[in-house]
């Protein structure tokens, strides 16, 4: 946001002697925003000799920030403390290396802060995590937080955290985890004209996670990291369980199904076992950086991959260890794993063009409904339209691991039917556009009783007859997992332009609410987004409230459904009501 690209910001107003008000006042919002602080240390901070002036900026991204600076007898130039960016106080680096417990530190390896400095926000895939660590317990989206390094407790970037403690701690190596302010080598640093040197005091008091030092040794090329995998083990599954983190076993326990509900014999578990390590790949493994342990693996991405009314336990399968089941998956192909130090493997390859995740699919039974606090975070829904196997197509994708029931995309339809027709040489020689339906096709996409007549259509027309006979299911989702299957039409975004008495325009939105938008937030957003005023309406016949805009804002709400909100322009209705931007064209 601010003073990451230090080039494009330029100083508003010089330094401004703050007079006795003001002196107090910023007194009183350093107490209240940082309560920590005693008297003796405001004071210290403060004293009533030094000169403290503010400077006004205007960042990159049109916001404003104010600098409060503090200048005491023999220091060479004014030394920034605080600055206020949207009302909300950050502390310095300056300042965190004399009280380094002012706010929270997320620790990382030297190598990331040269990424931060170019601009980049702090990525949680980057951050060192330490054993039992709650990034702060109770921290919320938005809070002032700052980075060190592995190698030095002090200060060398401030922050606010870009979600909160149990958001993080539910996802600990995806997405951002803090938003970078202000870095060691921006204006805020040198532009005063103080530059003092980082002072050392020490490595961060905490035992690192050797899973973290793992998977961060081959980007921050940091040798210890290596060094602190030995000694684990990647054994059985008693084993992987022992390395499970705190609370999780119970967490499991609380969805495990008794053996007198449901027995789950060897071959169950076998089949849940591959289904899990498919799964992973698929989803939260899909772009991990390799090499990892097998029993982080088992346990970050193949437990989490497991639906929850199953509990996965390798004791249970035939292999009865979890080195057992790897390797067959390693002789069939899927990965390849080395030995690391005698009892350490890794994985350091996976094969994602190997027909078993190719083919892979969710099962029908593995899709929850996100909980309540889930919902109310949730910003920008995305969007996934799946398609249901039904008894008409269900002997085409028979031969590709699917059955009546499962849920596939377009894509993996077009895959499975492109196979079915190459391995059937269905393809039309004479004409490569066109597929000669045989009579499990044809008994498919048009019906049984079509006579003994050879039937040629298009491609195309294959993949549309298809989709038509297969029930189509939409599913919302924003933080949360999955929503359970909707098999409805979902309904557009409806934008229109209406007049009012006096020759006034007012845009109306429809059907918000349908795609888990919250028409509030929405509409605060319109307010500051067009300066206009706004009013929320029940619409009558419709199964969302109506949000009314004055003024024609078309365009400005078009684009921020699709850029904020990640709204793809097919479900948008009522785009060509703005007629302003054609009108200025052809003048």
């Amino acid at each position: 946001m601010c003073f990451k690209e230090t080039e494009k910001y330029y100083t508003h107003a010089g330094y401004l002697l703050l007079n006795f008000i003001c002196r107090k006042k910023l007194k009183s919002d350093i107490q209240k925003n940082f309560p920590q602080l005693t008297e003796t240390d405001l004071q210290n901070l403060l004293p009533n000799k030094a000169n403290i002036s503010t400077v006004k900026l205007l960042t990159h991204s049109s916001a404003y920030a104010n600098v409060f600076c503090v200048q005491s007898d023999g220091d060479a130039a004014p030394i920034p403390i605080f600055f206020e960016v949207e009302k909300v106080h950050y502390p310095t680096v300056y300042l965190l290396w004399k009280h380094p417990k002012l706010v929270y530190h997320f620790t990382v390896w030297d190598p990331v802060i040269d990424f931060l400095r170019k601009g980049a926000d702090l990525m949680l895939a980057g951050v060192v995590r330490h054993k039992e660590s709650d990034f702060g317990g109770d921290l919320k989206t938005g809070q002032p937080v700052a980075v060190n390094t592995n190698s030095n407790r002090a200060s060398v970037a401030v922050g606010k955290a870009a979600r909160s403690s149990q958001d993080m701690k539910a996802f600990p190596t995806q997405g951002k985890g803090v938003l970078i302010l202000h870095v060691e080598g921006d204006h805020l640093w040198f532009g005063t004209g103080a530059r003092p040197n980082i002072p050392d005091l020490g490595l961060p008091g905490v035992a690192i996670d050797e899973e973290s030092e793992e998977e961060n040794a081959s980007s921050a090329e940091v040798e210890d990291a290596e060094e602190s995998a030995e000694g684990q083990e990647e054994g059985t599954g008693e084993e992987v369980k022992n390395e499970v983190e705190p609370g999780l076993e119970e967490r499991l326990q609380e969805t495990k199904i008794t053996e007198e509900e449901a027995p789950l014999g060897p071959d169950f578990m076998d089949e849940l076992l591959r289904y899990c390590f498919l799964k992973s790949w698929k989803t939260s493994a899909k772009k991990l950086a390799l090499p990892v342990l097998t029993s982080n693996f088992f346990r970050l991405h193949m437990v989490p991959a497991c639906p929850s009314r199953y509990t996965l336990d390798v004791k249970k399968s035939s292999f009865k260890k979890l080195g057992a089941f790897l390797k067959v998956m390693t002789q069939s192909g899927v990965i390849t794993i080395r030995e690391q130090t005698k009892g350490v493997e890794t994985i350091v390859a996976v094969n994602l063009e190997h027909e078993d995740l190719k083919h892979f699919h969710l099962r029908e039974d593995d899709y929850e409904e996100p909980k309540p606090e889930e919902k109310k975070e949730k910003e920008s829904p995305h969007i996934r339209e799946l398609y249901k196997i039904t008894a008409h197509v269900a002997p085409i994708f028979k031969n590709y691991h699917c059955k009546k029931g499962d849920l596939l995309s377009a894509q993996n339809i077009r895959q499975h039917i492109t196979e079915y027709v190459k391995q059937n040489n269905l393809q039309d020689p004479n004409n490569p556009r066109f597929v000669t339906l045989d009579a499990t096709m044809h008994d498919a996409l048009i019906g049984a009783g079509g006579g003994s007549e050879t039937v040629n259509i298009t491609w195309e027309e294959v993949m549309q007859k298809c989709l038509s006979r297969m029930t189509q299911t939409f599913h919302l989702t924003a933080t949360g997992p999955l929503t359970q299957p909707k098999p409805v039409k979902l309904e557009p975004i409806d934008i229109r332009v209406n007049m009012r008495s006096g020759n006034k325009k007012v845009t109306l939105i429809n059907n918000l609410e349908l795609f888990q938008i919250d028409i509030q937030d929405f509409a605060k957003k319109c307010q500051h987004g067009v300066a206009a005023s706004t009013s929320i309406n029940e619409a009558p016949g419709k199964k969302s409230r109506e949000l009314l805009v004055q003024g024609n804002q078309v365009d400005f709400i078009a684009k921020l459904l699709q850029e904020d909100y990640k709204i793809p322009v097919r479900y948008l209705r009522g785009l060509e009501a703005a007629a302003s931007k054609k009108k200025k064209n052809k003048k």
